[in-house]
């Protein structure tokens, strides 16, 4: 979590700080905030519900005990993201020929971006991994994406758990959704389909954050 210091000023008998415009645009404040006070100091944010992440213990036990089930038929049906629109062909799908580890072998007509929003072939699956065809994001780095004929992607699904501390909630084509960095896998660039959408710079940052959180200690 990022944390800076702010000068607290005199106004009349109160005292008041001055917010960054950057933070101020990050979190879409207008012109009012809430203020919680808590045993280990002051939140201030933007006026609306708000939602406490779980510690990594009680997410993993809710998450344990929701036993979602990504090898259903009718996941991506429940979802709601099947209505974004599928318009290329995956061809072979995910049969490719051997080849040594990082060589060219049928180079893409368009480049592969950290933090655009691809649909991707997760199958075939096993347990509790996410199956199907459904949309990630690609979070290895651009050097990586440019040379290798795999990609570190998380995927995306639009079953909203806001207190579970290993998601990340996004926009995916204009529609509420979240960055399961629980997922994370490197796949084949041949499990790719098109790009439909890309992160904000905000929601890259935090992704970002969050995967240096799970796996980065």
């Amino acid at each position: 979590m990022k944390t800076r210091e702010l000068k607290v000023a005199r106004i009349g008998n109160s005292r008041g700080v001055r917010l960054p415009a950057s933070s101020l645009k990050r979190y879409a404040v207008g012109s009012v905030l809430v203020m919680e006070e808590r045993s280990e100091g002051i939140l201030l944010r933007p006026v609306g519900p708000a939602f406490e992440k779980l510690s990594w213990e009680d997410t993993a036990r809710e998450m344990s005990a929701a036993n979602e089930d990504w090898s259903e038929w009718d996941v991506l049906d429940a979802d709601g993201l099947d209505s974004i629109p599928w318009q290329a062909s995956m061809g072979r799908r995910v049969r490719e020929k051997r080849t040594p580890y990082g060589s060219k072998l049928h180079p893409r007509k368009e480049a592969i971006k950290r933090y655009e929003v691809r649909w991707a072939l997760l199958d075939p699956a096993r347990g509790a991994e996410m199956a199907k065809t459904r949309p990630v994001v690609i979070v290895s780095l651009d050097d990586l994406n440019t040379r290798l004929q795999t990609v570190t992607v998380c995927p995306i699904t639009s079953r909203l758990h806001p207190a579970w501390r290993c998601r990340l909630p996004i926009q995916c084509a204009g529609r509420p959704a979240e960055v399961a960095v629980d997922q994370i896998r490197t796949v084949s660039k041949s499990r790719l389909g098109p790009r439909i959408d890309s992160l904000s710079n905000d929601e890259a940052s935090a992704l970002r954050r969050l995967i240096t959180e799970m796996f980065g200690e």
